[in-house]
């Protein structure tokens, strides 16, 4: 029987590691390894991590200061034991039939090389029912379901190793890219709607900037995901939305224009978002909080995105290591 080594990073988040580990301790499959690396915490993380050794015996605490997720997860899996790496992060609570879900069919053939998680946004208030309705991926299109992401998933150790580890020279969408790699390799990957992970989304607006901002800051350093002239074409809207609001102080007449800006933008942002909204959410609410999520989100991760394809642009290390990690010389 195949054994399973499970993994994540962890940075300042004592109470994630409580989420994450009393979710594992009622899991109906036990890992045979738990890894955690810890990235240098100065509260009470390790402590907390500590206090689960009695329940976990074969948990294993890496201590590795100033490394980023890639770096966390490649050294984890590097120490990994066992063939099936399982991968989540602190603050998810693993449904208590997932390690089981996730993991089952990797044990049950060879056919399958990765496997990905259903995500539901566990949440505490509405500003977080909306960030989590808005900020999961669409698994009903064809290219989410052939991706999967470090919140939760599994693999074949051989997978990592044929791929060559997490791209530890991104800070932000690196498990895109690694499953990109896997992808392009011809590894087979397979979408199991019962292993379920709840996360628990951003609870403020600048959190929720934040977060995008580096989604997209992370695409645009492998130039991947959008075109850059459309970034250009959303930053310039917004520009002349602000700009034409501004005026108006001066030209009440150019609210007009702001009108039209924003009604435009509404219907090409906001819109698309509400009608799949409106079918699985029936509280009045969501007609104020999808509209300023999906423009915080289109204006933040706009911005990363322009940050990343500069750097990506102007420095030939973000090429160079993004050709030689997916074979391209």
């Amino acid at each position: 029987m195949k054994k399973i080594t499970l993994i994540t990073t962890v940075l300042n988040d004592e109470e994630g590691i409580k989420d994450l580990f009393n979710a594992l301790l009622c899991q109906i499959t036990q890992p045979d390894e738990v890894i955690v690396v810890d990235g240098g915490s100065k509260d009470n993380t390790v402590a907390t991590l500590e206090s689960y050794l009695a329940n976990f015996t074969r948990l294993r605490i890496l201590h590795a200061p100033n490394t980023n997720i890639s770096q966390g997860r490649n050294l984890a899996i590097s120490n990994a034991s066992y063939p099936i790496i399982a991968v989540t992060d602190a603050g998810c609570r693993p449904d208590k039939n997932w390690l089981f879900e996730i993991t089952k069919p990797l044990l049950e053939g060879d056919e399958v090389d990765a496997v990905s998680s259903k995500i539901i946004a566990k949440t505490n208030t509405t500003l977080e029912h909306y960030s989590g309705l808005l900020s999961l991926p669409d698994h009903a299109t064809k290219e989410q379901e052939e991706l999967f992401y470090g919140r939760g998933s599994a693999f074949r150790k051989t997978l990592w190793e044929k791929v060559g580890g997490y791209p530890e020279w991104l800070y932000t969408a690196e498990d895109s890219l690694f499953a990109l790699a896997a992808k392009k390799k011809g590894f087979s990957i397979l979408y199991n709607p019962k292993a379920i992970i709840f996360w628990r989304p951003r609870n403020s607006l600048r959190k929720i900037a934040k977060m995008f901002f580096l989604y997209g800051k992370g695409n645009g350093r492998i130039a991947w995901g959008g075109e850059i002239k459309g970034v250009f074409y959303w930053l310039r809207n917004h520009i002349l939305l602000l700009l034409s609001f501004i005026l108006g102080f001066i030209y009440p007449f150019i609210w007009l224009v702001t009108a039209f800006i924003a009604l435009y933008l509404y219907k090409l942002i906001a819109y698309p978002s509400l009608i799949k909204i409106r079918i699985i959410d029936k509280d009045w609410r969501r007609e104020f909080y999808v509209p300023l999520i999906t423009f915080v989100r289109n204006i933040s991760s706009n911005l990363g995105y322009l940050s990343g394809f500069i750097e990506y642009k102007t420095n030939p290390i973000f090429k160079n290591n993004l050709d030689k990690y997916l074979g391209n010389n």
